[in-house]
């Protein structure tokens, strides 16, 4: 909770816009996680996810993608994306999932680094943390809050089996992606608005990479952690 010390004073307001971080603005509504995603379920020893009007796209005449796979095929993470920016109102947000769409084509970086994937799958294996399967909003928090080392170290206190306690966690000393990086984790885990859609669409608050890290933990909330990793990573 914010404290006000000038409340009720001439100056409350300067107060208020002083201790907002520059460039995000207070929330009414913020990122859309899903009105009409794909199912994600267990057939037989691996994990499917059931992504609808499939069948109409790419020739695929239906198909599903298996996480047993190594790598999500590039026609895949494009029809999620093409879902995902068809509940997004046209803007300059739609604009830059577009132009993901057409990078995907090139092949796939889901994750921010090598540092960031080995500690990803290291967490997923550890079985300290099962809500990675069964929680697709947590499981989308821990992959922004693993993306980076620092942050990591801030934050993994805090994280339980299928929870993040925010109440005790204090991002002090962050540099402007870690902040972003911990509203938009905050928000897929919690439901609570803290990121605007027009923010992400504003390439001065979130560069290109940063946007990209956060739609694929969009598409983690979405779909489920077997969108990105394979069956034995899954398993902790």
């Amino acid at each position: 909770m914010t404290v006000r010390f000038m409340k009720g004073t001439s100056i409350a307001e300067l107060e208020r816009e002083m201790q907002q971080v520059p460039g995000f603005r207070p929330r009414k509504s913020g990122i859309i996680r899903s009105r009409q995603a794909g199912e994600t379920a267990g057939i037989g020893s691996c994990r499917y996810v059931n992504v609808w009007r499939a069948e109409k796209e790419q020739g695929m005449d239906g198909h599903l993608y298996t996480a047993a796979d190594q790598e999500m095929p590039p026609a895949f993470y494009q029809i999620l994306l093409r879902l995902l920016a068809e509940e997004l109102p046209g803007s300059a947000l739609t604009v830059r999932v577009g132009k993901l769409r057409e990078e995907g084509e090139k092949g796939i970086m889901f994750f921010k680094s090598g540092e960031h994937r080995r500690r990803f799958r290291a967490l997923m294996r550890c079985g300290l943390y099962p809500g990675l399967v069964t929680e697709p909003g947590f499981a989308a928090a821990v992959f922004l809050l693993s993306s980076e080392e620092r942050l990591w170290e801030k934050a993994g206190s805090f994280v339980q089996e299928s929870s993040i306690d925010y109440s005790r966690f204090r991002l002090r000393g962050a540099d402007l992606d870690s902040y972003a990086t911990f509203c938009v984790a905050k928000e897929l885990c919690t439901g609570k608005p803290y990121v605007s859609l027009s923010e992400l669409g504003d390439p001065e608050l979130f560069h290109d990479g940063l946007l990209r890290l956060i739609i694929h933990a969009v598409l983690i909330s979405r779909h489920g952690i077997g969108t990105v990793l394979n069956e034995e990573e899954v398993e902790c």
